[in-house]
């Protein structure tokens, strides 16, 4: 077998009057064996023997058509040869077109079969190309118009989040107008128990003493009941009030203790919970460093964070309660805060033992409109929402899980607020 040549070494073709050749090798030996023949008729016809001048004459001419079919079929070949190299290197478009009807032609008739079938293999393949590329074209197409559908569903579901929050704050409003009548009615009625309690002291002397101590207890429990009201009005008028203030949003950066702004987010978000599942119960484990302190920042703002995470770990607990008693197991649903001040930060950690966080998800659950909760009850926006405010005052958040045992976010701020320059 003939070597093949190093790679990146191509072997130049052979010229066409090559030694190399073994057609001009032949056509050389039929010169030679021509001008012998010259050689013999000048001799024949100088001595005059005619027997030698009829033998010279034919080989002569003998010579001469040797020479020319020699000499004509060996280009033929060579041009042969530059077909097949040029076809050979790619090029389907040079042809050669050959006179004659020798086995030359049958081999020229034979290429331009292979020359043809090269193109239509050739084009084919392009074919096959554009139709590969089309097919990606539409799956991108498609996938775009997918992530394009899904994207007008979340707007339009957060258009109807706006317009609800909207609604709220009037329902909200609404109920502060009843609050504020308990509260003034309950104030009324302090102010009345406390009157007649002076009335009994000047004018319950014709009274018995058991007369005289049902009246005095009866007016404490009226007190008692009074401040109960009071109480009570003044929290939900102050749930009332945050939920007013997490609609509307905004806010003026102010001194806010973390510790308060956290337990009163995690109640809240607690009660929402459980105002949607009735049955839904946790047990809270609260860790608050008191040296945390107050903090510089737009409390709504803030407290949204604590709210959405909270929240967030609710929904988690809830569902593997669900799952848990559904296969008859027991489970209880246990939610821990903790807060502490690290040099120049401030760490809120909430962990909770719910469902966890699928491990293929870890890299994406703050990436903008990403939900792992099925498909209408969340817009993948909230844990977006948490990272954007966090990095507004120049801190981090993270999250740490493991699948069906707990999650643990984390919640890092510096000491030194960014709230005023952030907003």
């Amino acid at each position: 077998m003939t070597p093949e040549p190093p790679a990146g070494r191509r072997e130049k073709p052979i010229a066409a009057f090559s030694l190399r050749r073994k057609f001009v090798q032949l056509m050389f030996t039929l010169a030679l064996f021509l001008i012998v023949s010259v050689v013999l008729l000048v001799q024949a016809i100088t001595t005059g023997d005619t027997a030698l001048i009829v033998a010279a004459s034919v080989c002569l001419a003998l010579a001469v058509f040797a020479n020319y079919r020699h000499t004509h079929t060996g280009l033929r070949a060579v041009a042969l040869e530059i077909w097949i190299r040029r076809m050979g290197e790619g090029d389907l478009d040079y042809t050669v077109d050959l006179s004659g009807d020798d086995e030359l032609n049958v081999l020229a008739a034979a290429l331009e079969k292979l020359r043809q079938r090269s193109i239509e293999a050739l084009q084919l393949d392009r074919v096959r190309e554009l139709s590969d590329d089309l097919q990606k074209k539409n799956e991108e197409l498609e996938e775009v118009l997918a992530e394009l559908r899904q994207t007008q569903d979340q707007i339009i579901l957060r258009q109807k989040l706006v317009e609800l929050g909207e609604l709220t704050a009037g329902v909200a409003h609404e109920i502060r107008n009843p609050l504020n009548f308990m509260k003034n009615f309950s104030e009324s009625s302090e102010e009345l128990v406390a009157e007649l309690r002076v009335a009994i002291d000047r004018h319950g002397k014709d009274l018995e003493d058991d007369e005289r101590d049902l009246i005095a207890g009866i007016t404490d429990e009226l007190t008692e009941n009074m401040l109960r009201m009071r109480a009570h009005g003044d929290r939900a008028d102050r749930i009332v009030r945050d939920m007013v203030m997490i609609g509307r949003g905004g806010g003026k950066p102010q001194p806010v203790d973390v510790n308060d702004l956290l337990n009163d987010r995690a109640k809240l978000a607690y009660h929402s919970a459980q105002a949607q599942d009735e049955d839904f119960e946790i047990d809270v484990q609260s860790d608050f460093d008191p040296r945390v302190g107050e903090m510089e920042v737009v409390p709504e703002e803030m407290g949204r964070v604590f709210l959405n995470l909270v929240g967030n770990a609710c929904a988690a607990m809830d569902e593997k309660r669900q799952s848990v008693e559904g296969d008859g197991g027991s489970y209880e649903p246990t939610l821990w805060l903790r807060t502490e001040r690290a040099q120049q930060e401030i760490v809120i950690r909430i962990h909770d033992n719910g469902i966890g966080i699928p491990a293929d998800s870890m890299d994406k659950i703050f990436n903008p409109f990403y939900t792992t909760k099925p498909s209408g009850t969340g817009v993948g926006l909230g844990l977006s929402l948490c990272s954007d405010v966090v990095r507004q005052y120049g801190g981090s958040i993270s999250a740490e899980s493991e699948p069906g045992e707990f999650t643990e976010m984390t919640v890092r701020l510096p000491t030194t607020s960014r709230a005023a320059t952030a907003t």
